[in-house]
Parts: C-alpha cells; sequence; structure tokens
C-alpha cells in the first residue's frame, strides 16, 4: 500500500474521529445512580417521593461528644442547643439547602393560642366532642375547676393565669396532641423549640438538599457543603452524625474511584506487557488504540437522541467497545503472520470479522428495548462504537503492516500444538468441557436472582457505625408506606387526605398525617356545625354549673369572662393557605408540598399538583387496608417502601432476563443462518456453553445468587464467546487457524487482564463484573481452543 493511500485512510478515519468529537464537544454527564432504575411507573413513583424531599433529605444529629455520662452531664445543655443553632441557620443561609428545620419558630406559640384559638372548633371532630363531653359529665367539671384553682396558687401558675381563664378545661390540649402525629416514630422532645432526644444529649435538625444527592458529583459539592458548616458551626465537645442517601452516594463513588484508581493501572501496565509479548511489534500498541478512535464518534451519535448521557452508560458502553479490540488483533495478527498474500488473507478474515460482528451488535441491539435509560443509552454507544471500530480496523490496520513476521515465538507453537495435534484434546478436553456443561444444567436451576439493590451498596464500616449511633439516640423506623394525595387545589388533595384519615382512624394507630392539623375546608365546616350542635343542646346547664362550681371555689364572677365570650363566639374555618404560611409551615413540610407557580399565579408544570402524604408503618394488615384506600379515592395513590423496591427489582429481573432470553436466542439463529450444520453451529457455541456453565457453576459455589451485574455483564460474555467460536471454526475451514489460535488466545487474555482485575475490586458492583469474566472467558478461551476442533472435525465436511 503507498503512502498516499495510507494518508487518505488516516485523514478520514481522524475526520470522523474530530466530527464526533465536536458533536460530543457539550456532552452533559450525568453521575446519578437513579439511571438504573426503569423508567415509566416505577419512575413516576420514584418523582413522587422526590417531590415530596425523601430522596434528597439529610437528617444531623448534633451530639455531646462521645464520653462518659457524667462528662456529657457537664458540658452545659446552651453548648449543645447554641450548636444546633448556629448550624442551623448556615443550612439556611446555605444556597444547598431548603426547607432546613432545627427548631420551631419563635413565634409558634403565639400563632398558636391567639390566631388558631378562634378556629379552634374547626378542628375538633366527633371523636374530640366525645371526649369533651365525657369531661362535662359527673365529676370531670369539678376536677377541672379544683386542678385550675391549685395550679394558679402555684408558682408556675402565675405565668399561666390569663391562659386557665381562656382555657380553663384544656380543649386547646385536644389539637396540640395532634402535633404527635406529624412526630412518627422518631423520640423526639420538644423543649424551648428545640428538637432533643429523651437524655438530653442530642439535638436533631433535618434539611432538604436543592441538588440531588443520588449524584455523586453534587453529592460531593453538598458534603463539602456541610464539612464547612459544621467546621465552623460546632463548638467544642460537640460532633454531628449524617445519615441518609448522602453518605451512601459518597461511599459508593469513592470506592469506585479508588478501585478504579489502583486497579486500572495494573490493568493497563497488563494489557502493554501481554501485547508487546504476543505482537513483538510496538506498532501493536497502536493497533489496540485503533478500535478507541471510534470513541468519539459513537458518543456524537449518542448525542443525536440523547440531551445528557449517563456516566454509568458512558463506562460501560467505552469498555464494551473494547471488545472490538478483538477484531483488531486478528487482523494485524494474520496479515503480519499469516503464510498467503495480503488480498487472500483479507478476503480469509473477511467472513470471520462480519460475522462476529454481525453476532456482537446482535447481542447489544437487544439491550435497545431495555426498560432501563442508561442500558438503551450503553447499547446505542456500544452498537455505534462497535460498527465504526470495525470499519475502522478493516480501514487501518492494514496499513500497520509492513513486513511478515513469520517467526514463531514458543507460545504460539504450544498454543497450536494444543489445539491441532495433541491427544489433550480427545482424552482430556471433551470430557472435562461435558462435565462442565452437565455440572452447569445442574447449576443453573439451584441459583436465585437476587434484584435487591442493596447488593450493589458497598459496605461502609463507619456509616453503618453512625448509623446505629443515630438510631440509639432517635429510634430506628421500621419499613414505611406512604399515602399520596393529589389536587388541582389544596383544598381538593386536603378533602382526599380526609378520607384519608377516617380510613385509617380507627384501624391503624401511630401513622403520620396532617389532617388532625389541617383539615379541609368542607371538614372544618362539618365540624363547626357539629359543635354548634353540641353546645346548643348543653350551652344553658353548662354556664349554670360551670359558674356554680368556680364561684364555689373561690372564683371571681368575671374570672372566665374570656372563655365565655369565646364559647358565645361565631366559630370561622381558616384558610388552608394561611395556614401553610403560618409559623406551623415547616412542621408541614415533610408531608405537604406546594406547586410552584410563575408571576401569573400558574403552575410551573401541568403535572405540578398539591401533594399530601401520610405515612403508615407496614404490616400485613396496613398492607391490605391501604390497597383498599386506593382503589376507593380517586386521585390517591399508595406507596411502599418495601413493595416499591419489589417492584423495581422485579422489573429489573424481567427485563434482564427477558433482554438476555433474546440476545442468546438472536445469536443462536443468526449463527444457525450462517453455518447451516448442527455439527458446526456446536462447534460455534461449544465456548457459549462452557462460559454459561463455568459462571453457573462459580455462583452456585459462591453466593447461590444472580444480580443485575451478573447478567448484564453475561450477555456481554455471550458475545465474546460466540467471537471465538466463529473465529476458530472460520480459521480452521479457510487455513488460517495457526494466525488464529494466537489472536484468539491474545483477545481472550487481553479480556481476562482488563476485566479480572476487577474481581479485586472493593465494590460489590465491580467485583460482580470481574468475577463474572474471569468465570465465562475462562471457560470459553480453553473451549475454543481444544474443543472446537474436536466438534467440528473434519472442516471440509462441516462446512457441507
Amino acid at each position: 500500500m503507498n503512502t498516499k493511500a495510507v494518508l487518505i485512510r488516516w485523514s478520514l478515519v481522524l475526520i470522523v474521529t474530530m466530527v464526533g468529537a465536536f458533536l460530543a464537544r457539550d456532552v452533559d454527564l450525568r453521575e446519578d445512580a437513579l439511571d438504573l432504575l426503569p423508567s415509566g411507573a416505577v419512575e413516576q413513583d420514584f418523582t413522587l417521593l422526590a417531590r415530596l424531599g425523601l430522596v434528597n433529605r439529610i437528617f444531623i444529629s448534633i451530639d455531646k461528644a462521645a464520653m462518659g455520662e457524667k462528662q456529657k452531664q457537664k458540658l452545659p445543655d446552651k453548648e449543645l442547643l447554641s450548636s444546633a443553632e448556629s448550624v442551623g441557620k448556615a443550612f439556611s443561609a446555605s444556597p444547598f439547602f431548603k426547607q432546613v428545620f432545627y427548631r420551631l419558630p419563635e413565634e409558634t406559640n403565639r400563632f398558636l393560642y391567639d390566631q388558631l384559638w378562634h378556629h379552634l372548633p374547626a378542628f375538633l371532630g366527633p371523636a374530640d366532642l366525645r371526649e369533651i363531653e365525657g369531661l362535662l359529665a359527673g365529676d370531670g367539671l369539678n376536677k377541672a375547676l379544683i386542678d385550675n384553682f391549685v395550679l394558679l396558687n402555684s408558682v408556675p401558675g402565675i405565668a399561666l393565669k390569663e391562659q386557665i381563664r381562656r382555657d380553663p378545661l384544656g380543649f386547646f390540649n385536644l389539637v396540640m396532641k395532634r402535633l404527635e402525629n406529624l412526630r412518627g416514630e422518631i423520640a423526639v422532645e420538644v423543649r424551648d423549640g428545640y428538637f432533643l432526644s429523651k437524655n438530653g444529649n442530642s439535638c436533631l435538625l433535618w434539611a432538604e438538599s436543592t441538588v440531588s444527592l443520588t449524584d455523586s458529583q453534587t453529592a460531593e459539592k453538598v458534603q463539602q457543603e456541610i464539612d464547612r458548616i459544621l467546621d465552623e458551626n460546632l463548638t467544642p465537645g460537640i460532633e454531628a452524625r449524617i445519615i441518609g442517601s448522602l453518605p451512601h452516594t459518597l461511599a459508593n463513588a469513592r470506592t469506585v474511584r479508588s478501585d478504579l484508581q489502583r486497579l486500572l493501572p495494573l490493568a493497563l501496565a497488563g494489557l502493554v506487557i501481554l501485547f508487546l509479548v504476543a505482537f513483538r511489534d510496538l506498532r501493536a500498541l497502536l493497533v489496540v488504540m485503533v478500535p478507541f478512535l471510534a470513541a468519539p464518534a459513537a458518543l456524537g451519535v449518542v448525542m443525536l437522541f440523547h440531551d445528557t448521557v449517563s456516566a454509568i452508560a458512558l463506562g460501560f458502553g467505552i469498555v464494551l467497545l473494547g471488545i472490538s479490540v478483538d477484531f483488531a488483533i486478528h487482523l494485524f495478527m494474520g496479515l503480519s503472520r499469516g503464510e498467503d498474500s495480503r488480498d487472500n488473507l483479507l478476503r480469509k478474515l473477511q467472513r470471520p470479522i462480519l460475522l462476529a460482528t454481525a453476532s456482537t451488535l446482535s447481542v447489544f441491539m437487544v439491550l435497545l428495548f431495555s426498560q432501563v435509560p442508561s442500558h438503551r443509552q450503553m447499547a446505542l454507544l456500544a452498537i455505534a462504537g462497535i460498527s465504526l471500530a470495525s470499519a475502522f480496523a478493516w480501514f487501518l490496520i492494514p496499513t500497520l503492516v509492513k513486513n511478515k513476521n513469520r517467526s514463531n515465538n514458543s507460545a504460539h507453537i504450544l498454543l497450536s500444538r494444543l489445539s491441532f495435534s495433541s491427544p489433550l484434546r480427545n482424552f482430556v478436553a471433551i470430557p472435562l468441557w461435558l462435565l462442565l456443561v452437565v455440572s452447569g444444567l445442574f447449576a443453573w436451576p439451584q441459583l436465585r436472582y437476587n434484584g435487591d439493590l442493596k447488593t450493589f451498596d458497598v459496605s461502609d464500616p463507619r456509616i453503618a457505625s453512625q448509623e446505629k449511633k443515630f438510631y440509639e439516640s432517635w429510634g430506628r423506623k421500621g419499613e414505611q408506606s406512604f399515602i399520596f394525595s393529589t389536587g388541582k387545589s389544596l383544598s381538593e388533595a386536603l378533602e382526599k387526605n380526609d378520607y384519608i384519615n377516617e380510613a385509617l382512624q380507627a384501624r391503624i394507630s401511630g401513622y403520620q398525617t396532617i389532617a388532625f392539623l389541617l383539615p379541609s375546608p368542607v371538614t372544618q365546616l362539618r365540624n363547626i356545625a357539629n359543635w354548634k350542635a353540641f353546645w346548643k343542646m348543653r350551652h344553658t346547664s353548662f354556664m349554670h354549673d360551670f359558674q356554680n362550681g368556680a364561684i364555689e371555689l373561690g372564683f371571681s364572677s368575671i374570672a372566665f369572662k374570656p372563655f365565655f365570650d369565646w364559647l358565645a363566639f361565631e366559630p370561622e374555618p381558616i384558610s388552608p393557605e394561611n395556614f401553610v404560611n403560618s409559623p406551623l409551615a415547616p412542621i408541614f413540610a415533610t408531608l405537604l408540598r406546594v406547586p410552584e407557580h410563575d408571576v401569573t399565579g400558574e403552575p410551573t408544570k401541568d403535572e405540578d399538583l398539591y401533594l399530601v402524604a401520610t405515612v403508615v408503618p407496614e404490616s400485613q394488615v396496613s398492607e391490605e387496608i391501604l390497597s383498599a384506600i386506593e382503589e376507593k379515592i380517586p386521585g390517591v395513590k399508595v406507596l411502599s417502601n418495601a413493595s416499591w423496591r419489589e417492584r423495581v427489582e422485579n422489573l429489573l429481573r424481567k427485563d434482564i432476563i427477558r433482554l438476555s432470553g433474546a440476545a442468546a436466542l438472536l445469536v443462536f439463529c443468526m449463527i444457525i443462518c450462517f453455518f447451516r450444520s448442527g455439527r458446526v453451529v456446536l462447534a460455534v457455541l461449544a465456548p457459549v456453553l462452557s462460559a454459561l456453565s463455568a459462571m453457573a457453576v462459580f455462583d452456585l459455589l459462591t453466593t447461590r445468587d444472580l444480580n443485575l451485574m451478573h447478567v448484564l455483564m453475561g450477555i456481554m460474555v455471550i458475545g465474546l464467546s460466540v467471537d471465538y467460536g466463529i473465529f476458530m471454526v472460520c480459521a480452521m475451514q479457510e487455513g488460517i487457524s495457526k494466525t488464529t489460535v494466537l489472536a484468539v488466545s491474545t483477545c481472550a487474555a487481553s479480556t481476562l487482564v482488563g476485566f479480572g482485575v476487577l474481581a479485586f475490586a472493593v465494590h460489590p458492583v465491580l467485583q460482580s463484573l470481574g468475577v463474572t469474566v474471569l468465570a465465562g472467558i475462562g471457560a470459553a478461551w480453553p473451549t475454543a481452543l481444544l474443543v472446537t476442533p474436536v466438534l467440528l472435525g473434519n472442516p471440509e465436511r462441516a462446512g457441507e
């Protein structure tokens, strides 16, 4: 090939690469773990959880440092509270956080006892009226008056004089008790507006991040901001513990980064050594780089269809693109070591490379139909990249072969003898292969698919210790279910929430709801009507009995005039919007979300409705009740933590099993169409059977579990394994088997080195990738060399 032709070929490839780099210049990468979730209904469910703030919420426990109880008692409480105050204010001022809640607003009590008191009848339901009726019956009224008299003649009673005059029977306590319905299972006590643990050694703060905490890039920024705030605002002797999704996101991202920084240099060094030894030519390093010139162009293709690209998909896609290195290796070794003319060698290599490319692309084409967005992006990137890389290799590798290198190293000679002349094939390899396949057939039914997404979460002892200490102070929450009520108006959403509360009230306890503190206007009007009817029958007798009892105890005749005036006052409902904008708004923030509006007052998004949530502890009883509620009340959505995870896991399992089955079937049909002989098909697929059997046996002997990464990488292993079979069969039929043996061995060894090091990773996802490839390719490689030639038999007869 003359110099001009070489320059033209390289120029054309570089132009395509540069165009691709231009298209991908503004690529927006997302490092979000949520890209591994199925789209559709599951994605919508997750949006509800995210909108309620559950995904990006951070809990911070500000504690007296780890010391003895006596030392903790010596540390003044004011140090703890001042730290909580400073940290809370710093969080509120930070652009990284919203809905910061560390203390009840100072005006909370004034709002409760001044404004809310006038609307109290609107909040009292039938159960409250029954309790009031019990208080008025028998000696209840006299006991209440006696208790008030004793309290007023004590030191604490002096400050409570006006409150007792206005509410001598404690009607307001009926509403105040309902604040506990918003506390849930957190063992918190309110002191001076702060949220303290029962032992008083910890103060609770929680906030919602304004950026995604499942994205490792933004999570790092949030953590840096938290570290800065804590360093600047915690006094000596005070420490902070953080729980939520943030520590887990960072632990996973940092572990992956650490694994790659530690293992990739080893893999790179191993690959360089392998290629130099196998090729004995410095051009080998350029050969293996040729397919990666397709990466920018492949990314440019993806950018034509997607605004953002998942970093997970990009990472896996580039790795999968490395499969096409096998084609470059076969071309270079065939042209540089083959005993024939260049044109004849290219003709003989054309068929296996086209077949291998087609089979590999078919494997990834099925991923285009995955329900997981990152899988679809990964598939598109791999398809575009492998197609271009194969073309680039075919276009450029011939320009790198200058002279024939007919020297056969010892490895080449040994591999050739093992494959074609050693009795090892018949007496050892075939029986071992059959034993492996039978073992695989036995192992596969014994395995179970473990779709638990927690298996992909790195085990971090420090996070586990922090969470344990947090739960010791604040109590541990069990699994929870969320009942979402939506509406175009706040009143509509609250009315549905009232129906939910009525359905739960008599059958479930310990749930969190705002229905008691913020009923809908319809419910408020009904409560007021019931209040009027209640007092219409009792007002005269009550006034007589109460006034006489008070005078007998020594109270003046006008002592309780504020209370009597309040009873005579016409009760009114309170506007939900005014209530939401009151000092109690932070309390509702965890259960109520109001849509953002533009300057005209219209919602910024059509689907952005008012959202009210009720949180119910999960149990078998609650599951049945909640299912009935969802069916009966339109616009109500029930979402359970456990059932949602189970649903995600089931969707992923069905998706990956469907796709892997389709990939295997497509490859099988393609091989049959190409070779049209049962014996040849078996020879081609022998490495695939070995790979699948080895992976099954390995999993059976270790975890007995198959997870998403096992199956996903299993699809890749199928693509690689069938390529080995294709190249060996075609090589024997075309008479270029000796160079193909070394090429297949080099390809398999490079895959084992490149991926195999991941078996030593700490992160479970990377480790799953490594062990899957080690087991699968580790079995497929010797099968292609030792078993495929035996199964093929006479290549001329087999090809008929």
